[in-house]
C-alpha cells in the first residue's frame, strides 16, 4: 500500500457502489444469459468497457457525461437504445426485461462498512463518501443507508462535474474535509480509482468481494496512527 503516512490519518473516505453497497452491475451476467445476449455486452453497451478496458470510446464518453451531470439519464438511454444492436448482435435492447431484472438483482448494503463508518465518526475521525453516480439515482442510493447521519461530506460526481479517477475530485473531497490528502485513507473497489487516490498522496485500499478484508487492512492502518480510544 502506498500513500500518506499512517500516523497522520484523520479522515476515512468511502466509495459507495462496491464498497458501501454491493457492485451496481452484480448479476448482470445472469441477465445476459437469460436474454440470449452476448457475454459482457451489458458492460460494453452501458460503460463502453470489457475486462476493465475501454472498447467503445463513444459509450464510455456518454457514461462519463451521465456521471458528471452533463447528460440526463433520458438522453443517455435514448443513445443507448439507438446503438444497442451494435452490442447485441443486431438485436434491440429489451428495457422492460432489464427493469424487471433490476428489481430482483442481487443488490444490498455492506452493513459492516456502515457500522465501521459509524465507529470511525464516533471516535473522532472525519468521514466522507466519494462516489461516481447518476443524478436521477440519487434518491435511491441516498435512501439505502443513513448517509447524512454518518457522512458530513458527500462528494457526488454528478453534482460537482468531476468523476474518479480525475485527481481534482479527490482534492475537492480533501478540501471539503479540511484535511490534506496525506491525512486521508480512501476505500474503492476500482483499482484505477485507488491508484489515482494514491497519486494525490492518499493512502488507499482496494475493496474486493469480501469487504471484511479491506476493513481488516483499514483497522491495521489506523492502529498504527494516533492513539484513539474506541467504544
Amino acid at each position: 500500500m502506498e500513500g500518506g503516512p499512517a500516523a497522520a490519518i484523520e479522515a476515512v473516505i468511502f466509495d459507495y457502489g462496491g464498497v458501501i453497497s454491493t457492485p451496481p452491475f452484480a448479476g448482470v451476467a445472469d441477465f445476459e444469459q437469460a436474454q440470449g445476449y452476448p457475454q459482457g455486452s451489458m458492460l460494453r453497451m452501458f460503460l463502453g468497457v470489457d475486462s476493465g478496458r475501454v472498447v467503445d470510446p463513444e459509450a464510455a464518453r456518454r457514461w462519463h457525461a451521465l456521471e458528471t451531470g452533463a447528460l440526463t439519464l433520458a438522453h443517455f438511454l435514448e443513445h443507448l437504445l439507438a446503438r444497442a444492436p451494435e452490442h447485441l448482435d443486431g438485436e434491440g435492447f429489451d428495457v422492460g426485461a432489464y427493469l424487471e431484472f433490476s428489481m430482483v438483482a442481487p443488490f444490498g448494503i455492506h452493513w459492516q462498512m456502515v457500522h465501521r463508518a459509524r465507529e470511525l465518526r464516533d471516535t473522532g475521525y472525519s468521514t466522507a463518501v466519494l462516489t461516481n453516480n447518476v443524478a436521477e439515482w440519487g434518491p435511491v442510493w441516498r435512501s439505502s443507508f443513513p448517509v447524512d447521519d454518518l457522512f458530513p461530506v458527500v462528494v457526488d460526481s454528478c453534482e460537482v462535474g468531476l468523476r474518479k479517477p480525475d485527481p481534482r475530485i479527490y482534492l475537492l473531497t480533501c478540501e471539503r474535509l479540511s484535511v490534506t490528502a496525506a491525512r486521508c485513507v480512501f476505500l474503492d473497489d476500482n483499482i484505477a480509482n485507488v491508484q489515482a487516490a494514491r497519486g494525490v498522496g492518499m493512502s488507499a485500499l482496494l475493496v474486493g468481494d469480501d469487504p471484511r478484508h479491506a476493513l481488516a487492512e483499514l483497522d491495521a492502518l489506523l492502529d498504527r496512527g494516533p492513539d484513539r480510544s474506541r467504544s
